[in-house]
Formats: C-alpha cells, structure tokens, sequence
C-alpha cells in the first residue's frame, strides 16, 4: 500500500492519501474545502511527496518524472520522487532528531495532550508554550523555499539568533538560524 501526502491547490490543506487497492489514479475530495482532486500513483515503490510550485501556462511539470495534481494554470502541486524533494527540504532541528516543515503553515510548540501544534518537541520546558512560534513555509517562482517565523499567540519570548520577536514581526528564516522559545533552542535547517 502506497502511502502520499498531497496539499489542496485551493485550500492547501495536506492530506494523506492512501493506496489500498494500487490504483494508477485515485479520485479523492478535499475535506477542507470539497475540491475534487486526481491523485496519480506510480507502479515504483519509491516514495513521493507534495511539492507545490508555480507554473506559467504553457509549461508542463509532469515531463520531469512529476505527477500533477488539478489547480490552476499557475499553479500546481506535483509529487516529485523523496530524494529530489529532500534537496529542498525545509527542517528544524532539536536534540538530535529533525522536524520536516511542511508547505504551509507550522505552528511549533511544546509537547502536551492538549498542544495544537503541528510540530511539538518533547521538552519539560515550562518557558515554552503548547503553541509558541509559527514558521510559513512557501514556494517561490524560482521553485526555491521561503520561510517566515512570526510569534504565536502566546506570552513567553521567542528569539532568533539571539534577538527578540515583537508581535507583528515577520523574519525570514536563514539556514543555521537559532530560534529559542523559553529556554528551548532548535535550529532551522535548509538543505
């Protein structure tokens, strides 16, 4: 069974779609906001992921091994084989272990049965809040990836590289960036 995880071109919500029956194309609707959306699977076994980039009109993003998903003429979400996705891969880093950021939206905070957070490290950190940082993760025309950390709403500190967040600002994430929440300190990664 396949397993992919695709973001809506309308509402880029990522969803998970499984391949029970190894089907070619899968027919699924968005729950978020009931776009209907053809997923297309590949005989390989090599894993896929989501990838959404702009695409001008004319050009075809399916002729480089990427499958594409409906949306409109400019833009698309393909999946492209894991290895060429992890070239551009966006990721923190926290005690050893790595948090992929997905497209979109990643709310980061501290582990907890009542966190919301898409991202939630293990920390007894009590400085750090269920929901501390947001980091937007977009694709630009260049096909490169932006990412941007604003605080959450929460009332404890959060730093980068040693300066501290005001609400309402927007910093753009560099590669080996130090993001402290309370007294938690990841590190955001781009490979």
């Amino acid at each position: 069974m396949q397993t992919k995880r695709v973001e809506c071109p309308n509402c880029h919500k990522v969803l998970e779609v499984k391949n029970s029956k190894n089907e070619t194309v899968k027919h699924i609707t968005c729950p978020a906001c009931a776009a209907p959306l053809q997923v297309k699977f590949s005989p390989q076994q090599e894993p896929l992921v989501a990838h959404t980039v702009l695409v001008p009109p004319q050009s075809n993003p399916a002729s480089n091994g990427a499958t594409q998903l409906g949306g409109s003429p400019s833009a698309a979400t393909v999946l492209v084989p894991l290895q060429q996705a992890i070239s551009k891969s966006l990721k923190l880093e926290y005690n050893g272990n790595e948090y992929s950021l997905v497209e979109g939206q990643n709310i980061i905070g501290r582990q907890a049965s009542t966190s919301k957070a898409s991202i939630q490290l293990p920390t007894s950190d009590r400085y750090m809040s269920r929901q501390h940082c947001c980091i937007q993760v977009s694709t630009l025309q260049d096909d490169s990836k932006k990412a941007v950390l604003t605080n959450y709403q929460n009332k404890n500190a959060t730093l980068i590289n040693g300066s501290t967040i005001q609400d309402g600002d927007q910093i753009r994430l560099q590669d080996g960036d130090q993001i402290v929440m309370g007294h938690t300190t990841v590190t955001f990664k781009m490979s």
